[in-house]
Order: structure tokens, then sequence, then C-alpha cells
């Protein structure tokens, strides 16, 4: 295993757990030195079920860190057996979490931040609203999800007083349509810099309109991931060298998976 600079293994004990929309869960976990190291956009990965099958972590993004009272949030979506095993913990079970990795968000210096965030995608900026709340002026959070079903309360999982805009495929609240429709009329010319994380098609998507509106995008990428250091190459990206443009790839858990979305081939 590489060197990883203040990594860290920790049994993480469950404080809560609990669905908080159709198949999405909310999880705190009492693991201190995690919650004191993490950042927006990196992640943790978590041994779901010790001696069976997944036998690999699973990696997850922080909503949520505590540093005082040492507890940190997470979401997630119940979609394998890892996450499966994770949403019949009781409070008392522990999991070893190691982390933090990744790359993480820095909020730019642009007058305008704005987060585009679908499904569990809404992890990442949510964390860098909390973690930057001298900077809630300037973020517009736009969320999108599939309908009312699939969409948390947004209210208890956001900083107060945060601009939001819903959009749900149905039209079931909010506006009805993909949340990328919201990005140009939040947009300031030649001051809004965006942050994206969600579904790949959707990012794709917010790359594409920050391009044709010349405006800087980073994306959160959520590829698979196994090992979560590199060793086994399966969460690579193609991405584009400028001024060449040559085709190369890069390790999501070590490169990301904050990236720039503009060099990103989609």
């Amino acid at each position: 295993m590489p060197e990883i600079p203040n990594f860290i293994s920790e049994s993480a004990i469950v404080e809560k757990n609990e669905p908080i929309a159709q198949g999405i869960y909310l999880m705190r976990l009492h693991a201190p030195r995690l919650a004191t190291a993490s950042r927006p956009a990196q992640f943790l990965q978590i041994l779901t079920d010790p001696g069976s099958s997944p036998y690999l972590r699973r990696p997850f993004s922080v909503l949520r860190a505590n540093r005082k009272a040492g507890w940190l949030d997470l979401i997630y979506d119940v979609i394998g057996p890892g996450t499966e095993r994770l949403s019949t913990a009781q409070c008392g079970d522990q999991f070893d979490a190691s982390g933090p990795l990744g790359n993480p968000f820095v909020p730019p210096e642009t007058k305008r931040i704005l987060l585009v965030a679908g499904g569990v995608g809404l992890v990442p900026l949510a964390f860098l609203a909390w973690e930057h709340l001298d900077r809630r002026p300037d973020m517009i959070y736009l969320m999108g999800a599939a309908n009312t079903a699939r969409l948390p309360d947004m209210s208890a999982l956001l900083p107060a007083d945060l601009p939001l805009h819903i959009a749900t495929d149905d039209g079931s609240i909010g506006h009805r349509g993909f949340v990328t429709e919201l990005i140009a009329e939040h947009t300031l010319p030649n001051h809004t810099t965006i942050l994206t994380c969600g579904p790949h098609p959707m990012m794709a998507r917010v790359a594409h309109i920050a391009a044709e509106l010349d405006t800087p995008c980073y994306a959160s990428l959520e590829n698979h991931m196994a090992c979560g250091f590199g060793a086994c190459v399966g969460c690579v990206v193609e991405y584009k060298t400028y001024p060449t443009e040559d085709r190369r790839y890069r390790c999501v858990c070590l490169e990301g998976p904050v990236v720039n979305a503009h060099e990103i081939v989609w």
C-alpha cells in the first residue's frame, strides 16, 4: 500500500442509522479521528461485513462532521449487499473505517459558487457548505431527484439560509425536469464556479453547460472503487491533456475524486 498522508484506521461506532428517503439512509458514526481529518469530497473506506461477501471495503463521502463531539454523518443508497448490510446496523454496532482518501473540494474565490447535486451526490457539496458557512451568501444549491420519494428533507441536511432550488424528474416538487436546466439562470457570467456531484450523465451535462457558459467547473466523481489507493486501477477515468489534448488515464481514488470537469472525457 502506498504511503497516504493523514491515513487513519478507526473502529467507528454507529450512533444513528435511519431511512431519510426511499432506499436512502443516514448513518452517524462516532469516529473522532476521522471526523477531525475529513474534508468535503474526501471519502472513507468501510468494511461492511468482515469475513463474508462483499470482501472489499466500500467508499462513502461525509455529509457533516462534528469535530468537538467526534461524530460524522454519511448518506448511502441501498444498492447492493454492502449497503444492505449497513442498512441493518443498530446503534452500538462497530465498523472498521479508514481514510480520509482522495482530494477535497476547495471553495473557489469567485463571487458565486453554484453547487449542483443529484441523488446521494448531495453529500460532498453539503459538507462543503457546512465547512464554509462564511461563504454561504455566495453559494446556491441546486438539487435534483427522481421524485419526492427519493428526495430527503434538505432542510435537515443543509445549513439554514442556504439558497436551495429543487428539480424532480416528474415535477412532484420544484422544477419539472432535470436539475441541469436550472444552471444557466443562476450563473453570473465571469463570476461563477460550478461544483457538482451526482450520476455520471448528470455531471457530463453539467460540464457541457459550463463549457458553453465559459465557466469553471469541478466534479466529484463517483466511479466504482475497490482498494481506494490506486493499486487495483479499477476506478480510472479518461482525461485530456492541454494543449495537445492527448488522452490519458487517472485513478479517481488518488487523483480525484475532485477533478477539473473540463479535462474529463465524458
